[in-house]
């Protein structure tokens, strides 16, 4: 089976050989002295040079340049931070932590999630995206594995530590997220005042409602 193998391998290169770009360079040299020696007469030295020729061919011509292997994907920042989120609550969760912990933990995802919706949001402001970063590459790893390590998690004073940690991770989410939709609602004043200006009161944008239709 192995010598059959072989074979089959030594037959599949010899096949690609003959295709190769060398042999085919070295045919084309072998032709072009086959057909000197017949229009001019190279002597009976013309299967020598004929054979050098087909040899300098195949020796001296560069194998195809491989091609050049795309780049590797590249996963956005929020994936990252969304997956690292992920892995670092579900241990609390696996862990059977007590509910405060798990309530303080929810919100903080809320937030953090929100925050990483939007976070094209954000470029004008990349020391927020940093925050977001080591909050959650961070500091909330590092607060869980110490909270879990404590022999005695479950007690009530490791748990009122742990549950004021997250409500300061939280707090400082939630301060980006404020901003976030004080912007937005910026914007949405903006352009309602635009549309004002152009079309005048619309419903939904004039606030000046008859008291009838209250």
């Amino acid at each position: 089976m192995a010598t059959s193998n072989q074979g089959a391998g030594g037959g599949n290169a010899f096949a690609n050989f003959l295709v190769s770009r060398r042999n085919q360079v070295g045919l084309l040299l072998a032709i072009i002295v086959v057909a000197l020696h017949l229009a001019f007469g190279l002597g009976y030295l013309w299967p020598l040079a004929t054979a050098a020729a087909y040899g300098a061919g195949v020796a001296l011509t560069p194998p195809p340049k491989q091609q050049a292997l795309p780049p590797a994907p590249v996963t956005p920042t929020p994936v990252i931070l969304g997956q690292a989120l992920q892995e670092t609550s579900s241990r609390l969760f696996n862990a059977g932590s007590p509910t405060p912990v798990l309530a303080q933990v929810k919100e903080l995802e809320s937030n953090a999630r929100f925050v990483l919706s939007e976070w094209d949001h954000l470029e004008p402001t990349p020391e927020h995206r940093q925050t977001m970063w080591n909050i959650i590459k961070v500091y909330y790893p590092e607060v869980t594995a110490t909270y879990l390590d404590a022999p005695q998690f479950r007690d009530k004073s490791a748990v009122n530590v742990m549950v004021d940690s997250l409500s300061t991770l939280t707090e400082a989410v939630g301060r980006i997220k404020n901003g976030v939709l004080q912007d937005n609602l910026r914007a949405m004043d903006s352009q309602a005042q635009f549309l004002r200006n152009e079309f005048g009161a619309l419903p939904g944008l004039d606030t000046s409602y008859p008291e009838a239709d209250r």
